[in-house]
């Protein structure tokens, strides 16, 4: 089982390997009704723009997302994922 740990971008022992399989968890950092309070969870990996060398989250569904731009919303937490054949 691996451990929840908190996401920085800017230092690699902060942050998970780019290309890893993890899970990444996704709190609300002001939450006004009890609906938005719950945590969101989503698979995917980091991978780095060859050009800018910016990192962007790639969540399993697909899309490429701007993690620093949630960081002012959310209080991110990541752990690695087990690969599993599917």
């Amino acid at each position: 089982m691996s451990k929840w740990r908190r996401l920085d971008l800017r230092m690699k022992d902060q942050r998970p390997a780019i290309g890893e399989l993890v899970t990444l968890q996704f709190s609300p950092k002001k939450a006004t009704t009890s609906r938005a309070r719950k945590a969101k969870y989503e698979f995917g990996s980091l991978e780095r723009d060859v050009v800018s060398k910016k990192l962007w989250w790639r969540p399993s569904w697909g899309s490429r997302i701007d993690l620093t731009s949630l960081k002012r919303r959310f209080n991110i937490r990541w752990c690695y994922v087990a690969p599993f054949d599917g």
